[in-house]
């Protein structure tokens, strides 16, 4: 898998996705603080973004029914019209439901992110929007990461 991440610029409320990067690389130090670098003006260093002003969400590896990425804190929908909102939780791709969706399989709220290959065909989900542009889509529901 190819490790991607788009970041929720929390200043600007906009998202920075990879086709967006044109010139402005980010850069993540080993201490998972993000930099910018400028490839325009001979790869000029901005700096480190201080923290409380971005959101970097990670790929998880796969796509939704119309062939697009999908990321931590994207919602989703299945055929069923089951919202789901998906979160990185201890090296997990999670999916997150106020609904009990999988007590068969022994998950009311949780589905790993990794059974989904096993269990569901990842093209039965699309991506409706994200927690940061359109989080009304959860129907005013708290949906808790921890």
């Amino acid at each position: 898998m190819k490790i991607k991440f788009r970041v929720w610029d929390k200043k600007n409320n906009r998202m920075i996705t990879p086709k967006k990067f044109t010139t402005i690389k980010p850069v993540i130090d080993f201490n998972g603080n993000l930099g910018v670098m400028d490839t325009y003006k001979n790869w000029h260093w901005h700096g480190i973004v201080p923290e409380d002003e971005y959101e970097l969400m990670l790929f998880t590896g796969l796509l939704d029914k119309n062939d697009r990425e999908i990321y931590e804190g994207d919602i989703l929908k299945d055929t069923d019209n089951e919202i789901y909102y998906v979160d990185f939780i201890r090296g997990c791709f999670y999916l997150k439901t106020n609904y009990k969706s999988f007590p068969h399989l022994g998950w009311t709220e949780w589905l790993p992110m990794c059974e989904i290959d096993r269990l569901v065909n990842p093209t039965e989900f699309e991506i409706i929007g994200n927690i940061y542009e359109n989080p009304e889509l959860l129907g005013g529901k708290q949906i808790d990461g921890n």
